[in-house]
């Protein structure tokens, strides 16, 4: 009798054999539940309750897993047992009836084929469930250990953390949905990086501290550039990753493409800075202030590593960025200070920046290198309820700005501030008057403070005071100076370099033979020499120097190429090696080249520039 039903059921156009539709969870799911509803209705109400019950349940478990794009548990493999135990005991049944029986009210002839049609579907779903969203049972493991991962286990976990939801931003049923379907090619990306098990981990560590109200798999399903960024960051650049993980808020700016934006204008930043800045709790202000310079030099970071902006633009805004918080924060602490010591007649505080700060320049490591300056009679006291002398008070204030700048943030200081520069060095005052400042470089100081001073700019204080400092720096760089006795000064300098500070490596940007402080000198050596492009910024001096026919025009580009890959370096390979092939080709595109060999070719090609400049400058111009 069982051998004819199968027979019969073989035979039936909706057996297995005969279907053609993907077997997905999905579509064998949608299947199963249109033939027990088929049979349910061929039935007599109340007749085999307890296959339609245990099919209901399995239904409605699974269709909330492949909803939900959940793992399977254990509960699943109980319930799938319980229909099929049902459905053998139905059959069973069926039998040991006599033909022409009608259980049901359907001929039992008709009830074999019906329930092999029910068995295969259950078979089908059981299969592709398994293969596609069983998580527990997952070779999840075998698929990173193929992919590189040299911690499979860990991987796994993480994976299968995010999948169920443990992260507060994944606990989204259509997060978890989007992550689901992302998951190969997100473990295809990660494994091209460097470090896969790190940017893995980096990963986890940003998704465990995301708001969960931010849509991130959902924006990266939505947009697959977004994960090359994403994961990109994480993988190539520590620098930038570190802001993610440090302010996870950030990703907003990714997800919505704020992060590529132009810099607003430094007035605009100067207002949003002092709006942070307001208020009494001076903790809670420094934090903000951290949260907005941050958020821009992420997104300065970011439009690098994409090879979006071009490294001089991007590292002049950082400048401006730092600019606009030492500006916000001295006049912020200035008026608090006022309030208690009150102000000094007739005088000042002015920031004088120097290095790649005053010539307007900043790399994603540089330091502020400042000088505290006050215009007025050092002699001078204040007028408020605590008065103090004008070398203690301003002296304060410079403490308190250098203690702000440098305040310990999530991601550490929010700069490193260098006051090395100021007169008499560490033993001198932290801020000094500009009388003082003036008679310094005018009788006590080296020529290798002077050739500091070329790169000097007020980046802070009244346009009067401004003036003043600027007009005393220009007194000293236009000074009538022996030049024989200023190249062997550069020369003992240069060596001196070399012996104690030599380059770390192919890559050392800076102390290569060629690099940027052999330039840089060949640039003040003449400057101070001739008085021609006294200006703070490195590229305006040279064009001066160029255009007066004291470098060679061919330094303009070499210069250029120098200081993009400077910035670049500085932040995608701080390694003074070659860096690791992974990231070659993003780091010529950074620096406006076609290709990594053509990269070199360039930097090989501006060193010998630099370099017959210097020997020019050296045997030429002083010989």
């Amino acid at each position: 009798m069982k051998q004819e039903f199968i027979v019969a059921a073989a035979a039936n156009p909706e057996f297995p054999a005969a279907r053609s539709w993907p077997l997905t969870p999905a579509t064998v799911l949608a299947q199963l539940a249109r033939s027990g509803a088929s049979l349910r209705a061929a039935v007599e109400p109340d007749r085999f309750d307890r296959l339609f019950s245990a099919l209901d349940r399995y239904l409605a478990t699974t269709t909330r897993m492949v909803a939900d794009a959940m793992a399977a548990d254990k509960s699943l493999d109980v319930q799938q047992a319980a229909v099929m135990e049902a459905l053998a005991d139905v059959e069973a049944q069926l039998v040991a009836m006599e033909p022409g029986a009608r259980p049901g009210g359907m001929p039992v002839e008709e009830w074999m084929p019906a329930l092999a049609v029910l068995r295969a579907d259950l078979a089908d779903l059981q299969r592709t469930f398994a293969a596609t969203a069983r998580a527990d049972h997952a070779p999840l493991e075998e698929q990173l250990i193929a992919a590189g991962f040299a911690d499979p286990i860990s991987g796994a976990r993480r994976l299968r953390d995010w999948r169920t939801g443990i992260p507060p931003v994944m606990r989204s049923a259509a997060e978890r949905r989007s992550f689901r379907e992302l998951m190969p090619q997100l473990i295809e990306t990660v494994a091209l990086l460097p470090d896969p098990d790190s940017a893995l981990c980096a990963m986890d560590e940003l998704l465990t501290r995301l708001p969960p109200e931010i849509i991130l798999f959902g924006a990266l399903e939505a947009r697959p550039s977004l994960m090359q960024s994403l994961l990109g960051l994480l993988g190539h650049v520590p620098a930038l990753s570190r802001f993610l993980i440090a302010q996870p808020g950030l990703v907003r700016r990714l997800i919505d493409t704020s992060a590529y934006a132009p810099l607003p204008p430094l007035l605009d930043i100067e207002h949003e800075l002092a709006v942070a800045l307001a208020g009494a709790d001076k903790s809670a202000a420094a934090v903000r202030l951290a949260h907005i310079v941050n958020g821009y030099r992420f997104g300065l970071g970011l439009q690098l590593f994409e090879g979006i902006g071009d490294p001089a633009d991007l590292a002049t805004d950082a400048a401006l960025v730092a600019e606009a918080a030492l500006r916000m924060t001295a006049q912020t602490i200035i008026d608090r200070f006022v309030d208690v010591h009150g102000r000094i007649a007739g005088s000042e505080l002015v920031i004088l920046g120097l290095g790649r700060f005053g010539g307007g320049a900043l790399t994603c490591r540089s330091d502020l290198d400042l000088i505290y300056l006050f215009t007025g009679d050092h002699r001078e006291s204040s007028d408020g309820a605590k008065p103090l002398d004008a070398n203690e008070y301003y002296s304060r204030i410079a403490q308190r700005i250098t203690r702000a700048m440098t305040t310990a943030t999530s991601l550490g200081p929010l700069y490193e501030i260098d006051t090395r520069l100021r007169p008499w060095g560490p033993k001198g005052l932290l801020a000094c008057s500009t009388s003082c400042f003036g008679r310094y470089h005018a009788e006590s100081a080296w020529t290798w403070e002077h050739m500091a001073l070329t790169r000097a700019r007020p980046v802070f204080g009244s346009d009067r005071a401004r003036r003043e400092v600027t007009d005393i720096v220009g007194q000293r760089l236009r000074e009538r100076r022996n030049r024989g006795s200023l190249l062997a000064d550069a020369l003992k300098m240069r060596g001196d370099i070399a012996r104690h500070k030599p380059a770390r490596g192919p890559f050392d940007i800076k102390r290569v033979d060629g690099g940027l402080v052999d330039l840089e000198f060949t640039v003040h050596v003449n400057q101070l020499g001739h008085h021609i492009g006294l200006h703070p910024r490195l590229r305006a001096a040279i064009r001066s120097l160029v255009a007066a026919g004291l470098l060679d025009p061919a330094i303009i580009a070499a210069h250029d190429m120098l200081s993009r890959m400077l910035v670049v370096f500085e932040l995608l390979s701080p390694n003074p090696l070659a860096p690791a092939p992974e990231i070659r080709e993003a780091i010529a595109a950074a620096c406006r080249q076609p290709s990594w060999d053509a990269l070199v070719d360039a930097y090989d090609h501006a060193r010998r520039t630099v370099r017959q400049a210097w020997k020019r400058t050296v045997v030429t111009a002083f010989g």
